[in-house]
């Protein structure tokens, strides 16, 4: 592993492959953060408002979400003084976030990625706190410290939590379980992640650990109805080079992170390679395009070699006549996913109070014959409940809309038997269509 402090000085070996997989979520502020991290960096994408502040906007068919960061005052070694707010310490204020945001790299991801992994892993991961050391970061990352190198190692790592810690974030997204669309830290910004640093000393020896849980705007995408989203990332993806093999993990990270959302639906994930570019923050070179295709193609055949990938589709252009790297662009490309990567894991059960767990064993057990199905609506709720389906979902499974489906749960309109029927064939079987 190199550090930032220069191509040349290595801080640790890596340790034999593992081939062993990470749990983490997905929903969309975790992919407009992804975003925002790799557009950051020496290439920096972010634009600027009008005071010279950098942001960055993630906007989607759903929604919109952005990001940028608000450090606070310098408690010891952070990255900008205390200031008075002038228009010009704003704008040295400005510049000192702008450094931040230069900062950002692959490595960033790799930590995010892995504090994300240890908020799947909690039992209740909207209201649950994680923690996290140093060590195990680099641990996860696939890093064997060297004697003396140890101490800077950590810096480094210390450093990108940190800024993780300073993000920030607005959000307008459509509201999945109620309709309509829901707004979030419009008036106070929400913060990506609530953390607090801790200093351990004991017997001469001195160590970092962290305390962090969701911001609001996160955990809003991590409930019972989120939580469904959590799916396999690869270890051995997450100990490659971050340096030499940075575009290889934008790639993957972008193909499990769709995976994840396609594994749902039972389908491969599928994008375009300006659509995978734009994730990935990369600079297509519409004057050496040929560039653009190898990388592409390298970068895949290197997940091929490390596991992520099954099986590839045809990546090279049929010829690199004149005009053909718009064509390449636009090319609609699937993609096969290692099996344990692509399948959705089971959430983590919350873990609930005598009075909650009582309530729910005294809860209507499951129906027997469709006529009970008929008699009492209120069972379709609870089995969308405990299959963790949307109304969209079970609606499609019925061939109905989500209305007639809400119609149906709240007695507005009687359920038919044939549709009784397919709900308790799917009750019974205890499949997640």
């Amino acid at each position: 592993m190199q550090t930032k402090s220069g191509p040349g000085r290595k801080h640790g070996e890596r340790s034999a492959p593992d081939r062993g997989e990470l749990a983490v979520p997905t929903n969309p502020v975790i992919m407009a953060a992804l975003r925002a991290i790799y557009a950051g960096g020496p290439k920096n994408r972010w634009r600027s408002d009008s005071y010279g502040r950098p942001y960055y906007r993630h906007a989607a068919r759903d929604g919109s979400v952005s990001l940028f960061f608000d450090s606070p005052p310098d408690f010891k070694s952070r990255f900008h003084p205390y200031y008075i707010a002038t228009p010009r310490m704003d704008f040295v204020y400005a510049g000192k976030i702008r450094q931040i945001v230069s900062g950002l790299s692959v490595e960033t991801a790799d930590v995010f990625l892995i504090l994300m992994s240890r908020i799947a892993g909690l039992h209740d991961p909207v209201n649950g706190v994680a923690r996290i050391g140093l060590e195990e970061i680099a641990r996860l990352r696939g890093v064997n410290l060297r004697h003396g190198r140890s101490r800077t190692l950590f810096e480094d790592f210390r450093q990108e939590v940190l800024r993780l810690a300073d993000m920030r974030l607005t959000l307008l997204w459509k509201d999945y379980r109620g309709g309509g669309t829901v707004s979030l830290g419009r008036e106070r910004p929400d913060r990506l992640l609530d953390m607090l640093d801790m200093e351990h000393e004991r017997d001469g020896r001195t160590w970092t650990a962290f305390r962090f849980r969701c911001g609001q705007a996160l955990s809003h995408f991590l409930d019972p109805e989120g939580l469904r989203w959590i799916g396999y990332y690869s270890r051995a993806l997450l100990r490659l080079n971050p340096y030499t093999d940075a575009f290889t993990k934008k790639l993957g990270t972008y193909w499990i992170m769709l995976g994840i959302i396609a594994g749902k639906k039972g389908q491969q994930p599928a994008a375009t390679p300006k659509t995978i570019l734009d994730f990935c923050g990369e600079t297509v070179h519409g004057q050496a395009p040929g560039r653009t295709v190898d990388a592409f193609i390298r970068a895949h055949e290197r997940l091929a070699d490390i596991g992520v990938l099954e099986s590839l589709p045809v990546l090279e252009p049929p010829d690199r006549g004149r005009g053909y790297f718009g064509e390449w662009l636009d090319r609609p490309l699937t993609v096969k996913l290692t099996d344990r990567l692509w399948h959705i894991r089971e959430a983590p059960r919350a873990r609930f109070s005598p009075k909650r767990r009582r309530q729910r064993e005294a809860a209507a057990s499951a129906p027997s014959t469709a006529r009970e199905l008929q008699a009492n609506p209120a069972l379709i709720r609870q089995l969308r409940a405990e299959r963790r389906m949307r109304q969209e979902e079970l609606a499609g499974s019925l061939g109905v809309t989500r209305q007639t489906l809400s119609g149906y749960e709240r007695g507005l309109r009687p359920l038919p038997e044939d549709k009784a029927i397919v709900l308790l064939d799917l009750w019974q079987r205890g499949e997640r269509r």
